[in-house]
């Protein structure tokens, strides 16, 4: 080993101008260096403190937000295992899951399970003409519509079609299910049998069996004010019908695979109809002249939900991607995406969506087992609320307001054969 050179200087003895000058340097050199330690120490103190009241804010934010406990992250859960979009038959028995905590509810309080079904149960959709009755239907790979009052503790009001239905009431297995809003009694659903059905559900009679379509059907929607439905098929078509006469008004053929939903954009946008596609893409068609006057693309697979928020003029699309876009009806631009792998979520996807409403939160149903809600109103959009329990993907959400009771509720339907019914206050 090489040994270092050791010096003696001798202080009382007079050095030269080059030995002063070397010195100098040296002193000033290691004072330089000193001082950029000091004050790198400094900026790091300082950007702890600036780090710790960030998250001091964000836990003010949140808790203003949902009005309770500061949120948990939630725990990272592996995707559940799940069929292909409601083609398969029902999954493996339902596993136990695990309940959901105060703090991830965001506000929420979970009501009840209801099981009414013994297959997958693929749509949701409350019964807006009759809010005091509380009444939703519910579609299932069992054939069957289930009439379901929330009011007076919950119970099975009708059953429509089903496997012991008369064959004169037979349907396919059920993909989507809603009610009419410019006619109070009818009901539509679609199934795999390339079918839509109409329904008088106050009767419990089946009013027609609409035959356009050539391969499975798996979304509909009903206008605000005219007598008019739209239907989304595998066959890559929607189609405009009369639903009072039973006729096809207009074929939507734009696209390039299979239509999974179609939503009506409201009065302000009275002639509009929005699809979702697994090309992909979500349209906008003028239906007058069948023309695509708006097209959206976000998603890098395919897209399954659509919603459309008539107080905030938003549209959203929600994919197996795991992304949700919130687009704004009057320019078509993106408004902002949000990420729903995030937090562990690493393999999740989207299925159907549903605004609020009052058009401020928005409800995500999510292959993972869990229904996700946002707020929308701010940018990028916060999560409030982490709802579980189900034991398999959940495939539908369907909101209802309460004026009497000052209540919001939200319904879930899942492929582990139950829905989920939770409240919150607005």
């Amino acid at each position: 080993m090489t040994q270092g050179r050791h010096y003696s200087i001798d202080i009382n003895v007079t050095i030269d101008d080059t030995m002063h000058q070397a010195f100098d340097h040296m002193v000033l050199s290691m004072q330089t260096m000193m001082n950029q330690v000091a004050k790198g120490d400094h900026h790091r103190r300082e950007n702890e403190l600036l780090r710790q009241a960030n998250e001091k804010l964000r836990e003010e934010l949140r808790r203003a937000l949902v009005g309770s406990a500061p949120m948990a992250a939630p725990t990272p859960t592996p995707p559940a295992a799940q069929q292909p979009p409601e083609r398969a038959q029902p999954p493996a028995a339902a596993r136990p899951a695990p309940a959901a905590t105060p703090s991830s509810m965001g506000g929420f309080t979970f009501e009840k399970s209801i099981h009414i079904h013994e297959t997958p149960v693929h749509s949701v959709a409350f019964d807006h003409n009759r809010v005091d009755k509380q009444m939703l239907a519910t579609a299932s790979w069992d054939s069957s519509v289930k009439l379901y009052s929330l009011a007076d503790g919950g119970s099975v009001v009708k059953t429509l079609g089903g496997p012991h239905a008369p064959p004169d009431s037979k349907m396919g297995g059920l993909y989507s299910v809603a009610f009419a809003k410019t006619a109070d009694h009818i009901l539509g659903c679609t199934s795999c049998d390339s079918t839509v059905y109409l329904w008088d559900h106050q009767k419990g009679t089946m009013l027609c069996q609409l035959k356009g379509h050539s391969d499975e059907v798996n979304g509909l929607d009903f206008h605000a004010q005219q007598q008019v439905m739209c239907t989304a098929s595998d066959d890559c078509k929607v189609i405009i019908w009369d639903f009072q006469e039973g006729i096809t008004l207009r074929t939507l053929d734009k696209h390039t695979k299979a239509v999974y939903g179609c939503k009506f954009l409201g009065m302000e946008n009275q002639y509009l109809v929005a699809t979702c596609c697994f090309d992909q893409k979500t349209r906008i068609f003028d239906m007058r002249d069948k023309q695509v006057v708006g097209l959206l693309q976000l998603h890098t697979d395919d897209v399954i939900g659509v919603d459309y928020s008539v107080q905030k003029q938003l549209l959203a699309t929600g994919s197996d991607d795991g992304l949700i876009g919130i687009w704004d009806a009057r320019s078509w631009k993106l408004q902002q995406m949000i990420n729903t792998k995030e937090d562990g979520r690493d393999g999740n996807e989207v299925k159907r969506i549903g605004f609020s409403p009052d058009g401020c939160m928005l409800a995500a149903a999510c292959s993972s087992g869990k229904v996700l809600v946002y707020d929308v109103t701010v940018s990028p959009a916060l999560q409030v609320a982490v709802l579980d329990g189900h034991a398999d993907c959940v495939f539908d959400v369907s909101w209802m307001r309460c004026e009497r009771t000052g209540y919001d509720m939200l319904v879930s339907a899942s492929h582990d054969h139950t829905c989920r019914y939770w409240r919150r206050r607005f």
